[in-house]
């Protein structure tokens, strides 16, 4: 085990053996050292030891339970968010592996303290990490390798990587599926993961998984959370009866579990369905709900301004329109909001009835349709060419319309074979 654990921290500090050996032993005896085939001297060991910064004399290498159960626990705290807990966790079980280092126990901790960061830094794992953490996966137990590629999974969500992401949760469940114990987290990332991908019967899949084993924990917030995705993948796939009964349920048996944010996205959503659904005035008393709630909590209020706009736009109040226009371009060019600043600019040549026109069917096609798929947008990616595909057609341009309509579906059909 004191060679595992040499061989580690060796490469964690990106020391080759030689470098290592270097005033020490010779390379072939340090690789037999690393290798655990011979046992070296107390003072090799202690040489060794202070080269590399860590304790091999005297080392416990026992595996602990007590130290095991606290690292479950600092994951859990991870998991729930639980700030004061995950901080005083994390010293505990710092402390105690400064006393014991078990191969199995170092390795989880490491894992661990990567999802950690990932939620207390909220920025993405530094090259650095995760190389550290793929460097001991030969010697790594089956519970690492499933946090390992959840958490790497997790990695590449909060960098909008949702394919690598959905990926690496797979890898994730295939090693969860050979532990005792199932991870509704790792459900609910996977249905989350997939409806940004637009893979909406997968996503409604693992969210009704993550729900029964919720359910079962009495974790009602996060039964809502996974309610919530799947009420808005049933939106996009045009069940908004079915979406409208999740979201009013939310509102009445739920409301306890709703944050300020959430229960502002489910009025924004329930405006939405209520424009699919021609019941105008309904939506824009959801709309105006959702308004209110977000400006009061400082929410961003872009994408609630653009359906208002819509919506008078559908009530043929043009002054209205107008207004919710305005009030949304400049705040997305405020937050600079790529994505609504071309919504707004795609809905205001509507109103204009400018759609035709040459400059506008040029910035579409080239600007606008390359950014949204750049940007992972793809609902309005396939949304777009088909709008500017009927701008074609009646501008009589049947071939352009056909390679146009023929890249919505092949872009649908390149989705449908992620799935696994």
């Amino acid at each position: 085990m004191k060679g595992q654990l040499i061989k580690q921290h060796r490469k964690f500090k990106d020391m080759t053996l030689e470098e290592l050996a270097d005033g020490i032993c010779s390379v072939s005896y340090l690789s037999k050292i690393e290798n655990n085939t011979i046992s070296a001297s107390k003072e090799m060991y202690r040489l060794l030891g202070e080269k590399l910064n860590i304790h091999l004399e005297n080392l416990n290498e026992e595996f602990d339970d007590e130290i095991y159960e606290k690292l479950i626990k600092w994951h859990e705290s991870i998991q729930l968010k639980n700030t004061p807990l995950m901080e005083k966790l994390h010293k505990e079980c710092k402390d105690l592996l400064n006393y014991n280092q078990n191969i199995e126990l170092s390795n989880l901790f490491k894992v661990i303290h990567s999802r950690f960061q990932l939620t207390t830094k909220e920025e993405p794992l530094t090259k650095k990490v995760t190389k550290e953490l793929h460097d001991v996966m030969s010697q790594s137990s089956t519970e690492y390798r499933f946090l390992y590629y959840k958490t790497l999974g997790l990695n590449y969500f909060f960098q909008f990587q949702y394919e690598r992401a959905v990926n690496n949760f797979q890898f994730a469940e295939e090693m969860m599926n050979k532990l005792p114990n199932q991870d509704f987290e790792l459900y609910y990332h996977l249905s989350l993961t997939y409806s940004r991908l637009l893979m909406f019967i997968e996503s409604n899949y693992y969210a009704d998984m993550a729900i029964e084993g919720y359910q079962k924990s009495l974790n009602y917030s996060k039964v809502t959370d996974c309610t919530m995705i799947s009420a808005i993948n049933y939106n996009f796939l045009g069940a908004h009866r079915v979406a409208e009964r999740l979201f009013l349920n939310m509102l009445q048996g739920a409301g306890q579990y709703l944050g300020k944010f959430e229960e502002s996205i489910v009025h924004h959503n329930l405006g939405y369905i209520y424009i699919c659904l021609d019941k105008y005035e309904q939506s824009i008393e959801h709309l105006q709900t959702a308004l209110i709630l977000k400006e009061e909590n400082n929410i961003s209020p872009v994408s609630t301004l653009y359906l208002l706009a819509k919506v008078y736009h559908c009530k043929q109040d043009k002054g209205r329109s107008w207004d919710f226009i305005n009030q949304g371009k400049a705040k997305a060019a405020e937050e600079k909001d790529i994505r609504y600043i071309h919504k707004f600019h795609i809905l205001k040549s509507v109103l204009e009835g400018t759609t035709k026109e040459d400059t506008f069917v040029k910035k579409l096609e080239n600007e606008i349709l390359p950014e949204f798929l750049s940007l992972n947008e793809f609902s309005d990616y396939k949304k777009y060419l088909k709008f500017l595909g009927d701008i074609y057609y009646e501008k009589r341009m049947y071939k352009k319309c056909a390679q146009l309509f023929k890249e919505a579906n092949r872009y649908r059909r390149f989705m449908l074979e992620k799935s696994p």
